[in-house]
Order: structure tokens, then sequence, then C-alpha cells
């Protein structure tokens, strides 16, 4: 779980990216063992360019980029959920393979947690315990009531 690789604040609050640091977050993602990275973030919440830039710095790594948005402090849509299955099966088969899978939003706590503890649930952790690993890894993860919530009614689903 990170945040936008290279995502910045100015002192006045505004958004930028770094290249440099992008480039150096995705290669301690390849370093981890991650050959996917998701992201979450959806395009206008970023500085423009940040979808072709980050895919071009990708490209070199390795490093396969997919995109499924989530509106921040949210869960999935139905667009997200209607792409979900095929994709959490390439992340699944990718786990079962000992890679590393590495999930990206804005901060890297909310959606990227959401996510990852659902990947565990797949794997069979009950969704308590699921949320409580996520969270002994970045304590900010789920970052709301609604994210929990939702995890917790996707497990009754079942």
């Amino acid at each position: 779980m990170t945040g936008f690789p290279g995502l910045l604040t100015h002192v006045d609050g505004s958004a930028y990216l770094d290249p440099h640091q992008m480039a150096e977050t995705l290669e301690g993602l390849r370093a981890t063992g991650a050959r996917q990275l998701l992201i979450l973030t959806e395009e206008a919440e970023l500085p423009e360019g940040a979808f072709p830039l980050i895919s071009k710095v990708s490209q070199p790594l390795g490093l396969r980029l997919s995109f499924a948005a989530i509106q921040d402090f949210n869960v999935p849509g139905d667009a997200f959920l209607t792409q979900w299955p095929e994709r959490r099966a390439g992340f699944e088969q990718a786990l079962d393979a000992g890679e590393t899978v590495a999930l990206s939003c804005q901060y890297g706590a909310g959606r990227s947690g959401l996510i990852a503890a659902w990947l565990l649930m797949g794997a069979g952790l009950p969704a308590g315990d699921a949320i409580a690993l996520v969270r002994d890894h970045f304590p900010e993860a789920i970052e709301n009531r609604l994210q929990e919530t939702w995890l917790l009614e996707v497990e009754k689903a079942g």
C-alpha cells in the first residue's frame, strides 16, 4: 500500500508530481517483488498528467499498471465491481505465485487498505482479521466506518 508515487505538496498546499521521487518509489515497489500496481485514485484528484507520467516511468521497470478508480473516502462503485472479478483473479494468481501486489491511492491508507483487506478475505481471512492485519501494517488503513462496514457486509454476503 502506497500513496500515489511522486505526489508531493507545495508549502501553499497545492499538489505536484516529482518524477524522480516517482521513479524511486516505483523502483522500491519492484525491489519488494511487485510486478503489478493497482492505482485506485481518480485521475481528477491528481495533478494534470499524472497517469501518463506514471505509465511512462513504470514501463522500463517492468511494473504493470492497472487503473480502477474508487472515489476518495468511499467504497467500490459499480464500474469497479464490474471489472473486479477479472482483476482479482490476476492479483490472486500473482499472490499465489509469491509475488507482491502493490496498491496505490492518493495517500495509501483508505482505498489501498480496503482492497488489501478484501484480497486477504479472498485468501480465506475473516473480515475482522483482514482489517486488523492491514491496520497492523498501517494504522490509518481502511480509514472510515463506511469502508470497514462495507468489508463486513461483503463477508456476510459471502
